[in-house]
């Protein structure tokens, strides 16, 4: 099975790896932001009344949240294809689905926590 989210195309079946290269792209960026964002939060503790410091902090955090909701829809897509494949009939590694579902909740929390 294969679906498209967004630019990335997620194959489900046995198989995890498209699924782990359509994330590996989010997650690189993920990263940068949060390099970024605490490189930001150090100068701010110099200078915590800084109004463009305090910009790029908001614009870093709204870039944070766009990539990981990116992220949290692939991965609710798989999710979604397993289920299909499973009522189907299908044969699912128990142990891939439920790295799956760790990884979604991991992934909700953090976008709560932003």
């Amino acid at each position: 099975m294969a679906g498209t989210i967004k630019g990335m195309t997620i194959e489900i079946g046995g198989n995890t790896a498209p699924l782990e290269n359509a994330l590996k792209d989010v997650n690189k960026e993920i990263n940068s932001t949060q390099k970024e964002l605490k490189e930001v939060n150090k100068l701010l503790k110099l200078d915590p009344t800084n109004t463009d410091l305090l910009r790029q902090k908001q614009q870093l955090l709204g870039d944070q949240i766009k990539s990981t909701t990116t992220k949290l829809d692939a991965l609710k897509q798989a999710q979604k294809q397993l289920d299909a494949e499973m009522k189907n009939g299908g044969n699912v590694n128990q142990e891939e689905y439920r790295k799956l579902q760790r990884e979604i909740i991991n992934t909700e929390g953090t976008l709560k926590k932003l």
